[in-house]
């Protein structure tokens, strides 16, 4: 009705004079303003799951749910499709046989499918209400929105005892091989196998040494090995149940056995929740570089359960928190200023804030992956910090520094280098640290050499012509990607590295 109402025209007589085309165009606008409402109801037709776009818009409004029935169910209510172009000038049935074909996968990706197949008006509603009233109250929903390859990242407490409801609901399998470090195994393995089993999921446990060795050719296999031991089809998935080490391996473990089966992210520290769980960058290191061999390889589900993030070090919780001040400072800069206000709480745990930090980067982070999903452009934003990070992790042997610390550091030395550059004010610089210095996190790394910092700095992936490109901020929510003068590089080197006793990156700019 509605878009009929916006065209001025029936949908036959849309059809007529543009073809499906342009009835699709006058639909997506429909669905667009229907969906600014609130506290209504909304009735698509069954061709609007087609357009990534409309999914877009229901999702982030609301639930959408499917209704579905037998082709004889349909082809009975719809008679000869009259006033239903697509139906039209042929056999109803075999038409809607073919629709329900093509449209059943991606009527599978609502969040609620209901059978009406023999059932009154009155009991499919009494059962969507059941299930609105049933729907995860107080957990937020992000969606990475990829066309086929869009998935659900469930945000809050109390979710990895629902773990196998949600499995069931966005993921076909029904046998599932949880891939977990010995520690995170024994703090949560027995807890989703449970959760799984009790949803009727046959599960198994696979663990492997904790740390960062871990993630190397030789742990993929013996993982393979207890694939094929346990008779993992491709119709089946691996749950990736850990921080960013156990999200990368598993990963690409899933990525590449048997070409490629489901798998699902539920990562256990903050820096996961917010950064590597999302985006669909999975792979192990090579002897000669972190994360050489990989791919990029999308889950069918997050589930980030903030009430686990109660077990981490303080230093793991400062560790994710680098993640979070950089999604602030590229796209958001309330949750930068809801930082400032609120860091002692935010690290003190508080759940409902922490859900709502965690949303807040997931949605940044997803909106960025789905304009860039291979990392050809505007995803290097994502990469603040992480240039000169990258290469402080390196020259202290991955050891010293936990990734965040690094990208603390590296955040420091770009937004001082926008401040030279005149791309940035000095108080965006001084904000800056000043957050980073409350948060616990270094603003530079004593001690380290800065000749060897440098010639890392000259392997990054955005070096061009010889010139070491950053991202750097313009201001908070704006970055831009340039090269930087040579001498300027060895000057913010030389910053975040100071001499052992030298201090933070801002007592060493003001001596």
């Amino acid at each position: 009705q509605l878009v009929e109402e916006l065209a001025g025209a029936t949908i036959p007589q849309l059809w007529a004079e543009g073809g499906e085309a342009c009835f699709r165009r006058w639909e997506r606008l429909a669905i667009r303003q229907a969906c600014g409402r609130r506290g209504a109801v909304i009735a698509t037709g069954g061709g609007a799951v087609l357009d990534p776009r409309n999914w877009e818009e229901m999702r982030r409004e609301g639930l959408v749910v499917a209704l579905t029935a037998s082709p004889e169910v349909l082809a009975a209510r719809l008679g000869r499709g009259e006033g239903r172009p697509l139906l039209a000038g042929g056999d109803p049935r075999a038409a809607i046989e073919e629709l329900l074909a093509r449209r059943a996968p991606l009527y599978a990706q609502a969040d609620v499918v209901v059978d009406t197949t023999g059932r009154r008006p009155d009991e499919v509603a009494e059962e969507i209400v059941a299930r609105w009233n049933r729907e995860w109250p107080g957990v937020r929903r992000v969606w990475v929105e990829l066309g086929p390859r869009s998935y659900p990242i469930y945000i809050g407490e109390g979710l990895l005892p629902r773990l196998g409801e949600l499995v069931r609901v966005h993921c076909p399998a029904r046998r599932c091989l949880v891939v977990a470090d010995q520690t995170v195994a024994s703090l949560y393995g027995h807890s989703a196998l449970a959760a799984l089993q009790e949803a009727g999921l046959e599960a198994s446990l696979a663990t492997f040494p904790a740390g960062e060795e871990s993630k190397s050719l030789a742990v993929a296999n013996r993982l393979y090995e207890v694939a094929l031991d346990y008779g993992l089809a491709r119709d089946e998935a691996i749950v990736a149940l850990g921080g960013g080490v156990t999200g990368d391996l598993a990963g690409y473990v899933a990525a590449t056995y048997l070409r490629g089966v489901s798998y699902l992210q539920v990562p256990t520290t903050l820096l996961a929740q917010v950064d590597s769980s999302v985006g669909g960058k999975v792979g192990v290191n090579h002897p000669r570089g972190k994360n050489l061999i990989g791919a990029f390889y999308q889950p069918n589900l997050v589930v980030c359960a903030v009430d686990l993030l109660a077990s981490l070090p303080a230093r793991e919780v400062r560790n994710g928190l680098a993640e979070v001040i950089k999604y602030g400072v590229i796209a958001d800069p309330p949750l930068f200023a809801l930082l400032e206000e609120e860091l002692p709480a935010l690290l003190a745990l508080e759940k409902g804030l922490l859900a709502e930090v965690v949303a807040r980067s997931c949605a940044i982070k997803a909106r960025v992956v789905r304009r860039d999903e291979r990392e050809e452009g505007e995803r290097a934003s994502l990469n603040f910090g992480h240039t000169l990070g990258h290469a402080l992790e390196a020259v202290s042997g991955y050891t010293l520094l936990c990734h965040g610390e690094a990208v603390a550091a590296g955040m420091a030395g770009a937004a001082w280098l926008a401040w030279q550059m005149g791309l940035a004010a000095e108080e965006l610089y001084r904000r800056l640290l000043s957050l980073l210095e409350r948060a616990g996190l270094p603003t530079s790394v004593p001690g380290l050499d800065p000749r060897e910092v440098e010639q890392r700095l000259r392997l990054d992936k955005k070096v061009r012509a010889g010139r070491v490109r950053f991202v750097l901020p313009r201001r908070l929510g704006e970055v831009t990607v340039e090269a930087v003068p040579e001498e300027l590089v060895r000057q913010a080197v030389e910053l975040v590295t100071p001499p052992l006793g030298g201090g933070s990156a801002a007592e060493a700019e003001r001596g």
